[in-house]
């Protein structure tokens, strides 16, 4: 299921999923979004519940579920940015209407934590879904440059960053699939729920923010035992924040995903195309992607927007 593409005076609701502005004290971020948005000729409408605080969450899980129910069912509301990432996205997951969002198609962002949201909706309802900017993102200056791909892709329907940033083959090999991901703690909170995707010929996009190697390793063998390496046609690791900034230092998460999956073929490619602290590409979640090692390319091969 397709969203419609956004135009310029469309307005754009802003909801708070995760974390509230107050735990990380956001608020300039916020007001600079809020400029930059109104300034390229977007409305924006604010969540009642967007500025909210409940111990460091936007809000109650009730007041999640009211704020994000009703910017889909408004229909004024074009796309929807959610307002950062955190912790608490999977609180009110099971508090959604998910037939009335299918209902009510409209395009929905974020990263990080948002991933759990993201993934919970497109397996619902089939509504393609999309990693990229939280609404924060947009007025961040260690995110400069995040409005670009969301321009390119949310309103041309024009895959960018995603396709022509440079990517390293660690193992190759041909292969299409649908699209899954992004933040690698985040989707695994719904292993064993009824909202993890169903693994099967997808590719796999990872990525988290303050990782180690140790964690790394965790997430690996977890992935492993539940079956998910036996069922993925490749895997696409993005920007992990804390073991990269420092170059080599550490082993990466793409070295350790190497280890754990000898056994296997599937191909695995390393990008920073998508992650923490950077501009990060506009990914449609849910659609099909063709992976060709020998032209060394990435390319998203289905209509993401209507």
């Amino acid at each position: 299921m397709l969203a419609e593409r956004l135009n310029y005076g469309d307005t754009i609701g802003v909801v708070g999923v995760a974390n509230s502005l107050e735990k990380r004290n956001r608020y300039d971020e916020f007001y600079q979004a809020e400029k930059l948005l109104t300034k390229k000729g977007f409305k924006i409408k604010r969540g009642k519940y967007v500025l909210e605080d409940y111990y460091g969450s936007a809000g109650t899980r009730e007041q999640k579920a009211e704020d994000l129910m009703n910017m889909f069912q408004d229909k004024e509301v074009k796309a929807i940015i959610c307002l950062a990432g955190g912790q608490t996205c999977n609180i009110f997951i099971d508090l959604l209407d998910y037939e009335k969002i299918k209902q009510n198609p409209k395009i929905i962002t974020g990263y990080s934590d948002i991933t759990v949201l993201l993934q919970a909706i497109y397996k619902k309802t089939g509504l393609v879904t999309f990693h990229g900017p939280q609404f924060i993102s947009l007025g961040d200056k260690k995110e400069e440059g995040s409005y670009i791909d969301f321009e390119k892709v949310l309103m041309h329907k024009e895959i960018g960053k995603f396709e022509t940033g440079e990517k390293k083959f660690l193992r190759k090999g041909n292969v299409q699939g649908k699209i899954m991901g992004t933040n690698l703690g985040s989707m695994m909170y719904l292993l064993g729920t009824e909202y993890f995707p169903d693994m099967q010929d997808k590719i796999l996009l990872i990525e988290s923010y303050r990782t180690s190697p140790n964690e790394c390793q965790r997430r690996m063998a977890h992935l492993k035992q539940y079956g998910v390496f036996d069922k993925v046609k490749a895997v696409i690791v993005g920007y992990n924040y804390e073991i990269q900034k420092d170059g080599n230092k550490y082993p990466q998460m793409e070295d350790i995903l190497l280890d754990y999956t000898k056994e296997y073929d599937f191909p695995i490619i390393k990008c920073n195309d998508f992650g923490h602290r950077i501009a990060n590409a506009v990914i449609p979640i849910g659609v099909e992607a063709k992976i060709d090692s020998d032209k060394e390319t990435v390319e998203i091969v289905e209509e993401f927007l209507k």
